[in-house]
């Protein structure tokens, strides 16, 4: 099944969840590999945009991906964080063996140093780390 991302009702009015929406579907077509990795993510993922007070869900549901306005049911992974470092971990680089991230790599070292401070709070994510990492891997411009 080719992999498929969709705005829910309302998202159009949110610029954010269209951009989201639009570096989706840019990824998967510069990329192809990242279609199989999108077709096994199954969960909700919510990014907070702190400083500009926007909220965006993404649910994968198997090669489906509807990207929501706000909150779109309990989320399995929450990342609140500013604007530049959402921005700065679809930078993060990518070991090329298995496409997780290079903590080798100055932009990973930078983000991982952010959540360390406490500027990037992840909530949930030890216990979906495949839904993290494969998120990491299709939202990767890297």
């Amino acid at each position: 099944m080719e992999p498929s991302i969709h705005l829910a009702p309302r998202a159009e009015d949110n610029g954010y969840a269209v951009m989201v929406a639009q570096l989706l579907r840019q990824g998967l077509d510069e990329r192809p590999e990242k279609k199989a990795t999108v077709a096994k993510m199954h969960g909700r993922v919510t990014l907070v945009v702190t400083d500009l007070g926007l909220t965006v869900s993404l649910v994968f549901d198997g090669g489906r991906v509807t990207v929501h306005d706000g909150f779109a049911g309990i989320p399995d992974v929450t990342v609140r964080a500013p604007a530049e470092w959402h921005t700065k971990m679809s930078l993060v680089e990518l070991e090329p063996r298995f496409g997780l991230p290079d903590p080798r790599g100055p932009v990973a070292k930078e983000v991982f140093e952010a959540s360390k401070r406490g500027e990037i709070q992840m909530h949930g994510m030890w216990a979906s780390l495949p839904l993290v990492f494969r998120m990491t891997k299709v939202l990767s411009v890297a």
